[in-house]
């Protein structure tokens, strides 16, 4: 009877055990804060340069010149400013429109992408994070689905700068593809290369790239001189995984 009235004391194992584990969810508590404040505050500021853009998009550009256009992608969230900085490539990777430090961190176009002038390259490639609370670049993956890309087969990238001012451009999907990030030294095709030429023989071998990696046949098929802009996220299929599609201008 009095055996069963006893409370089992806990060994300094034990005790140990329970530390760790109270730090570990602590720790996890405060980054999931964190990185929800992270989405409230990135989705404010992006809520307001939306208001700017509707007034112009050299107002953007006159707010930050690191400024290069605006992506919007029909049937999901994707509707941000994108920034190009040609001398800190990944800038943009963890900083918000203003330079600030942000989990999300802003679209970003590939630092040899030419998007002005008369050489201009043939494919703009631009990434975003795959957020998993939904923002940034994640709804890329909704392409994943045949049905839903016959029904959202396009995209906005509307560009200023000062040297050719405002440039609207309406894209039609041409491929949307899985991918991943291959070894260095690899021959192996790397769809992310292609972002500084403007050659009709590695235009060629991009195509064929694409193509090959395509989860569907879009029944479209690029022919250079068409402008073409990749958006590309992480993916969780492999290791180093990657999602992206291609459009092609059609205006």
């Amino acid at each position: 009877m009095g055996a069963k009235g006893k409370k089992k004391k806990l060994g300094l194992g034990s005790w140990i055990i329970l530390v760790i584990c109270a730090m570990v969810f602590c720790g996890s508590a405060g980054y999931l804060g964190l990185y929800a404040k992270d989405k409230l505050d990135s989705e404010k500021e992006f809520n307001e340069l939306g208001d700017m853009r509707a007034a112009g998009l050299e107002n953007l550009y006159a707010e930050n010149n690191d400024f290069v256009g605006w992506i919007e992608v029909d049937g999901t969230r994707i509707n941000y400013p994108v920034m190009q900085t040609p001398d800190n490539p990944e800038f943009y990777l963890h900083r918000d429109f203003h330079k600030q430090d942000s989990v999300s961190g802003t679209p970003f176009a590939d630092a040899t992408s030419i998007l002005t002038g008369k050489y201009k390259t043939w494919n703009w490639v631009i990434y975003g994070h795959n957020m998993k609370f939904g923002t940034m670049f994640h709804d890329l993956e909704k392409f994943g689905d045949k049905e839903f890309w016959k029904e959202h087969g396009t995209f906005t990238f509307d560009t200023y700068n000062p040297e050719d001012g405002v440039q609207m451009g309406d894209y039609e999907i041409v491929t949307v593809a899985r991918s991943r990030i291959k070894e260095a030294g690899s021959t192996e095709f790397k769809y992310c290369q292609y972002a500084c030429y403007n050659d009709e023989e590695t235009f060629n071998e991009f195509v064929e790239g694409i193509k090959r990696e395509a989860l569907y046949d879009t029944g479209i098929t690029p022919e250079y001189g068409d402008q073409l802009v990749t958006l590309t996220t992480c993916a969780y299929h492999t290791n180093e995984g990657r999602f992206y599609i291609v459009g092609r201008k059609v205006n």
